[in-house]
């Protein structure tokens, strides 16, 4: 087993895998990962990677143990007097705002009824159709480089689910790969603001004719919400679209209701 350091806490972060990208104590971004090294090293495996930035086990095992006795005592202390500083301030909120304080910091779970309602609707993209509960309106449009994006968005917080519909069109390439398309947009959710302990799996998923990437997954939201998302990657020759439902973590019917959006998808 090979670790990172970070730089912004020190701590190290296991190399499980090569999507390994933040910290695992701060959530902060790490110096060295191995989609940078990669850019740099076209021809370099995941284990060349880790034996040129990776810290070996034996390496890292000393490097805990020489962590002196007083800084980790000085550590708890200071960790101690910061809990009991922010549940001081918590009751004192508490007291004064009640239920509604509670309320506003507290994401609402995908209700039953969305589970069995039979009033889904239909929404038809360049590539894609899909079936979804809540209705998708456009979100953005931008012109980039070789490239143009057309995203569309529906639902919310207050919903329990959010739904993004992204549609991009390359346009100096007349076909693009379909994992290397799927590897590049999951690369970009791990990476998006106040997203950190990112994990996930995927399976190919066949779409009528055609087969996409279907990606599972979670990922802490702000350093304090546990989120959950499933996504289905299509491509048809230049173009790829990025289909992403997000739901609070643990919640049974956003599972249940994210897995009908994604099995939905048809190509038009």
């Amino acid at each position: 087993m090979y670790y990172l350091q970070c730089g912004h806490c020190a701590g190290y972060s296991a190399l499980k895998s090569e999507y390994v990208t933040f910290c695992d104590h701060c959530g902060k971004k790490l110096k060295h990962t191995y989609a940078d090294w990669k850019a740099h090293h076209p021809e370099g495996t995941f284990a060349a990677f880790e034996q040129t930035a990776g810290i070996p086990e034996a390496v890292y095992e000393k490097a805990v143990n020489r962590r002196p006795h007083w800084l980790l005592r000085l550590r708890h202390k200071a960790a101690l007097i910061t809990v009991l500083v922010v549940l001081i301030c918590c009751s004192a909120l508490g007291a004064w705002y009640g239920p509604s304080l509670v309320k506003m910091f507290r994401r609402a779970s995908v209700p039953e009824s969305m589970v069995h309602t039979t009033q889904w609707r239909t929404f038809r993209g360049n590539v894609i159709r899909v079936q979804t509960p809540l209705s998708l309106s456009p979100a953005a449009r931008s012109d980039e480089p070789g490239r143009r994006i057309k995203r569309f968005e529906g639902g919310g917080a207050s919903d329990g689910l959010e739904i993004r519909m992204e549609e991009t069109v390359f346009l100096s390439s007349a076909q693009i790969d379909r994992n290397e398309s799927a590897r590049d947009v999951l690369t970009g959710l791990g990476r998006e603001k106040g997203v950190s302990g990112f994990t996930f799996r995927e399976q190919p998923l066949e779409v009528g004719a055609d087969t996409a990437m279907w990606q599972q997954g979670s990922f802490i939201l702000d350093h304090a919400t546990a989120m959950e998302f499933q996504q289905l990657v299509m491509v048809r020759g230049g173009s790829r679209v990025q289909l992403l439902v997000c739901h609070q973590g643990n919640d049974e019917n956003g599972r249940k209701v994210a897995e009908a959006i994604i099995r939905s998808a048809r190509m038009n």
